[in-house]
């Protein structure tokens, strides 16, 4: 759904996007028909991205959501060879995946320790939390079911 002019400059606000004259910037926004780096046509109106420096705020250009997903705009401001895009996004994939498995290791690590964690059931056992599934077909948490809860 299109948004009106001050709901677009609301979302650019709300998204962290500093400017001196949004109605300008608005102006541009709506006129600009190609992105402004690698000269794709867009095609529908949610193709452009307001690109911007996520830590100053800064509004940088008008872009596809290619060439603002992957910054390469940034990194190759002359534009890239094919050889460039490759070496990119091979360094791409390796450090997001040195990323992935650094987050496994954290959660699989915080997973061991809440697993491990020895809790009272309501039988009377200490249980870990590991085995609870296993300690719940026990004949003795059974017997406690049966005589408390009939």
């Amino acid at each position: 759904m299109p948004r009106s002019k001050a709901g677009m400059i609301w979302h650019w606000k709300k998204r962290g996007l500093i400017y001196d004259d949004y109605d300008a910037l608005y102006e541009t926004y709506i006129k600009t028909m190609q992105c402004q780096h690698c000269q794709t046509e867009f095609t529908k109106n949610n193709c452009r991205c307001m690109d911007h420096n996520h830590t100053t705020g800064l509004f940088r250009k008008i872009v596809c959501h290619q060439c603002n997903s992957n910054d390469s705009y940034i990194r190759f401001p002359n534009g890239f060879t094919e050889q460039d895009r490759k070496e990119y996004h091979q360094e791409y994939r390796r450090a997001n995946k040195q990323k992935k498995i650094e987050q496994n290791k954290e959660y699989w690590q915080a997973n061991k320790e809440y697993s491990k964690e020895k809790i009272e059931c309501d039988c009377g056992s200490i249980v870990s939390r590991m085995h609870i599934a296993r300690h719940n077909r026990t004949k003795k948490h059974s017997n406690y079911k049966l005589n408390n809860f009939v």
